[in-house]
């Protein structure tokens, strides 16, 4: 069950990355954390291949 509860939390945190990522593409970056790694952490968590979903949301 806890699992699943990490899961959906790291979903969350996926889906928030993606949408701050298309909000401020055009932007300067603001070195606040490295944007790919959190992106690498949840697509483990989530058993995602990173270079796919890479590709596939044009990040």
């Amino acid at each position: 069950m806890a699992e699943k509860v990490e899961k959906v939390k790291r979903l969350s945190e996926l889906y928030d990355l993606i949408q701050y990522y298309y909000e401020n593409r055009d932007r300067p970056v603001n070195d606040s954390g490295d944007f790919f790694q959190k992106v690498k952490e949840c697509c483990d968590v989530l058993d995602l291949d990173f270079e796919v979903f890479k590709r596939e949301f044009k990040l």
